[in-house]
């Protein structure tokens, strides 16, 4: 079903309005059966709400895009914030994003590139193939032949993005843990800042292609001709999502060269390039039936400074030998300062965070498949780190002054 975005402040508001009371009601009436109910029943309600409730807020962000979008996919990835319901039906934000009305869409390509999609392209599809949160993709060729992918912003985006914050503040206590989704929000602001600039992205996305030489990655080229500040034309790249590529069965050296390659894409980036893809939405990896990887989508990058790439590896090292020392001196030389909350602060907080970043290190190799609970354990320490740090960087945010981003 093709939508048409609502611009207007008012509009914004109330489909938030709207939904934020619908959400709230049925919390009420959750609340107020449960005494009535056996505990099984209270159980089977609570899940019956929660869907419902998921399924509200999404179909509210997907009408607003942009902000509130991002902010689903933020949402969606982080386990510790929302229950499993609400993250399954957000996690729909990466790529199942209802598509602009192709009215719209020729008048953007019209006022931005000067003439309409017939007079530019062999073939332009006027169906998207993909939409997310601040824009939509298009199938096209070329007049050469070549297929390419042309991403389209939708209108008004980068105009309604600071009401949208306002409106997302206004949301966010109908959500679980409203104070972290609170916290989070200043984030994507910033970030999507960067990512409505599509000549920054194209830029960007250029850059990488000339200097990230990995074996097995893909990243693809950029057409300035067919580009500007809301289009973006580049090569189309093959691949497929993936919970798409794991459905095929891939086989086990396809699956180890994918994540090799992007594991050795993030070393390089931050050693080498000191440049780095920091938006890891799965949307934006590609899978290839070889276990290669396209990478696409480059509206937000890290630059690291030279000081942050000659402390890293201390900072590692103290890691691996529990150095509490030279740990909180690799920290206070990349800006942070950590001040207990109890005496036991190191035992409780930041050495179980250490144990868990240098687990891998330890050994040649780190087969993830034997420590499947690798990635949940992290999520509960990253969050008591979080909580408990009570001065926080002013340079490096906390994921990223270790070198994980965000989001």
């Amino acid at each position: 079903m093709e939508s048409v975005l609502p611009e207007g402040k008012w509009a914004r508001a109330g489909i938030v309005g709207s939904t934020a009371l619908k959400v709230g009601l049925r919390e009420v009436q959750h609340k107020v059966k449960r005494p009535f109910m056996s505990l099984e029943r209270q159980q089977a309600d609570k899940l019956d709400t929660d869907d419902k409730n998921a399924e509200l807020i999404f179909n509210a962000l997907t009408q607003l895009r942009g902000t509130a979008l991002k902010v689903a996919q933020m949402l969606s990835m982080e386990v510790e914030i929302l229950p499993e319901r609400y993250r399954k039906e957000l996690e729909k934000s990466f790529h199942q994003v209802p598509p602009l009305n192709r009215v719209l869409v020729r008048k953007a390509i019209q006022e931005q590139l000067g003439q309409p999609p017939e007079y530019l392209f062999t073939s332009f599809n006027d169906q998207a193939f993909a939409a997310a949160s601040l824009g939509q993709v298009h199938y096209a060729t070329l007049q050469d032949g070549i297929a390419v992918a042309v991403k389209i912003q939708y209108p008004g985006i980068h105009v309604a993005m600071k009401n949208d914050m306002k409106l997302m503040r206004k949301l966010a206590p109908n959500l679980p843990n409203p104070q972290m989704v609170l916290q989070s929000l200043e984030e994507v602001g910033a970030r999507l800042q960067e990512e409505v600039d599509y000549a920054h992205e194209a830029a960007t996305t250029q850059w990488f292609a000339e200097h990230l030489k990995i074996e097995g990655i893909h990243i693809p080229q950029v057409y300035p001709k067919f580009s500007a500040a809301r289009i973006l034309t580049t090569e189309l790249m093959g691949g497929q999502h993936l919970d798409a590529w794991l459905a095929t069965n891939p086989s086990q050296e396809a699956r180890n060269r994918a994540a090799q390659s992007l594991y050795d894409m993030m070393v390089y980036s931050v050693r080498e390039l000191k440049r780095l893809h920091v938006d890891p939405n799965p949307g934006n990896y590609l899978f290839h039936a070889d276990g290669s990887v396209s990478l696409i989508d480059f509206g937000c990058t890290k630059q690291f400074s030279a000081e942050f790439i000659h402390i890293l590896p201390q900072l590692l090292k103290a890691f691996l030998e529990e150095d509490v020392e030279a740990i909180l001196a690799a920290y206070r030389i990349l800006g942070m300062d950590h001040k207990p909350t109890t005496e036991h602060w190191y035992q409780e907080v930041l050495r179980p965070f250490a144990h868990w970043v240098a687990l891998p290190l330890q050994t040649e190799s780190f087969d993830f498949g034997q420590h499947q609970d690798y990635t949940s354990n992290a999520r509960e320490i990253i969050q008591r780190l979080s909580q408990n740090t009570k001065y926080l960087p002013k340079r490096i945010p906390l994921k990223r002054a270790i070198g994980f981003p965000i989001y």
